[in-house]
């Protein structure tokens, strides 16, 4: 029994030899994987970083570009055409005329006289200037911009 035991044992170091230098062996394949996952960890790295710098370029570029809203031009105000003013007729009311030419810039009134004036507002570039004169809420006189 004591053969029979020995070869046993034997057996049981020859199997298990190959089992432990196979644990301890150094497969190349693991390293060239963990090698490349390394690399790859690396490249999305550098990947995020250049994307964020991008991405702040482009939203700097994007302040600059955007265009500023242009002002838009008022329309032309009636008074400041001739044939506005070319329906204006004496004894029309005070109420006809603004309707015609639209609300005077400003106007005086002395006693049973108002008159009525139309001219640019300061920024405006044209110097075209008319009034309207009326008397007892009916238009007597008339001077209207020179076209």
């Amino acid at each position: 029994m004591s053969r029979n035991f020995t070869f046993h044992i034997a057996g049981l170091l020859y199997l298990t030899l190959p089992l432990g230098a196979m644990a301890q062996a150094h497969d190349p394949r693991v390293d060239a994987l963990t090698t490349e996952v390394a690399q790859l960890k690396r490249t999305v790295a550098d990947q995020d970083q250049r994307i964020a710098e991008l991405e702040k370029t482009v939203k700097a570029l994007q302040a600059i570009a955007m265009p500023k809203p242009e002002r838009i031009p008022a329309p032309t105000p009636p008074w400041q055409l001739a044939s506005s003013w070319t329906q204006i007729k004496p004894g029309m009311s005070e109420a006809q005329v603004v309707e015609i030419l639209g609300p005077p810039t400003h106007s005086d009134t002395v006693t049973d006289v108002r008159t009525l004036y139309y001219q640019p507002d300061p920024h405006s570039t044209t110097t075209l200037t008319g009034s309207v004169t009326l008397m007892d809420d009916r238009v007597t006189t008339m001077v209207p911009p020179a076209f």
